[in-house]
């Protein structure tokens, strides 16, 4: 599992959801910043990034487009996002000494 460097607490799913940056995250207990490496995180972010727009340009125009379609699409790539984190796909930068 992957942890905050500084409190050792688990990165919480709010975390990456509330995140601009899906490479920095900000611990739900302490706040500091956590950095995800690129090297693991980029092709994970590249590859939801390729399905969600693949779905999004297949399903456009549709009926009820942005609730039944945008909505449950984006929030479940968040999850997939979260769960690699969480599965150690994405790999956490330790903490650098200041």
């Amino acid at each position: 599992m992957s942890k905050c460097g500084k409190c050792d607490s688990d990165i919480s799913f709010m975390s990456v959801l509330n995140t601009p940056n899906p490479f920095k995250l900000k611990c739900g207990s302490c706040k500091a910043p956590i950095a995800l490496s690129l090297v693991s995180a980029g092709p994970v972010a590249g590859i939801l990034l390729a399905v969600i727009s693949a779905i999004l340009w297949y399903f456009y125009g549709s009926e009820g487009y942005w609730i039944k379609v945008v909505l449950p699409t984006v929030l479940a790539a968040e999850g997939l996002y979260f769960a690699a984190i969480r599965l150690g796909l994405v790999k956490v930068k330790p903490e650098q000494a200041e």
